[in-house]
C-alpha cells in the first residue's frame, strides 16, 4: 500500500508546480493562458485531488500494461502527436512522481520509444483531467447511464441480454 507520508507536500504546493513547471511558460508571456494542464486552476479541489491521485496512479501500472494505453478511444493519435509541446509537463511529471522514472525505464527503449511513452502518459492525464472536470471524478461514470435523463426504470427485455442489477 501507498505511505501517506510519502506525498506530504502540501496540494497548493503541488499545484503551483503543475501549473507552472508543467506549463513552463506561466509568467514569461501570456501568463494564466499557458498554464499546464489547460483549467488545472478551476477545477475545484476535490475533484483536483482525485484527478492528481490517478495520475500519480499510472505510474504504478505494470509496463505491459502500460503499453496498452496505445488501443484506449482516448489516445492521441501519433499523426496528432507533438512531444515537443509536452517537454516541460514531461520534465515537471518526472519530478513530481519519482516511481515514473522506473516506469520510463521499464518502456523506454525495449518496449517504445519516448517520445511514444509520453504519447501514451498524457493521453492517460488528459483523458484523467477530462473525466474530473465533466463529471468531478475519475474513471468518469459508465457512458450508459449519462446518456439517460432521469426518468422511471425501463422494464427488462423479454430475452438473457439483461444483466444490469440495480
Amino acid at each position: 500500500g501507498a505511505c501517506p507520508a510519502a506525498h506530504a507536500t502540501p496540494i497548493g504546493a503541488i499545484d503551483g508546480r503543475l501549473a507552472a513547471a508543467m506549463g513552463g511558460a506561466v509568467g514569461k508571456h501570456e501568463g494564466q493562458r499557458t498554464v499546464w494542464p489547460p483549467g488545472w486552476l478551476e477545477i475545484p479541489e476535490g475533484p483536483r485531488l482525485i484527478a492528481r491521485n490517478a495520475i500519480l496512479d499510472i505510474s504504478s501500472m505494470p509496463p505491459s500494461q502500460f503499453v496498452q494505453l496505445a488501443g484506449e478511444p482516448y489516445c492521441i493519435s501519433a499523426d496528432a502527436w507533438d512531444f515537443s509541446e509536452y517537454h516541460a509537463a514531461a520534465a515537471a511529471a518526472v519530478q513530481e512522481d519519482s516511481k515514473l522514472n522506473k516506469l520510463t525505464y521499464a518502456c523506454v527503449p525495449r518496449r517504445l520509444s519516448e517520445s511514444d511513452f509520453w504519447r501514451l502518459y498524457f493521453s492517460k492525464v488528459l483523458y484523467v483531467l477530462d473525466s474530473v472536470k465533466t463529471h468531478g471524478t475519475f474513471p468518469p461514470p459508465a457512458p450508459s447511464k449519462q446518456a439517460q435523463p432521469p426518468r422511471a426504470p425501463l422494464p427488462p427485455p423479454g430475452d438473457e441480454s439483461s444483466c444490469l442489477v440495480q
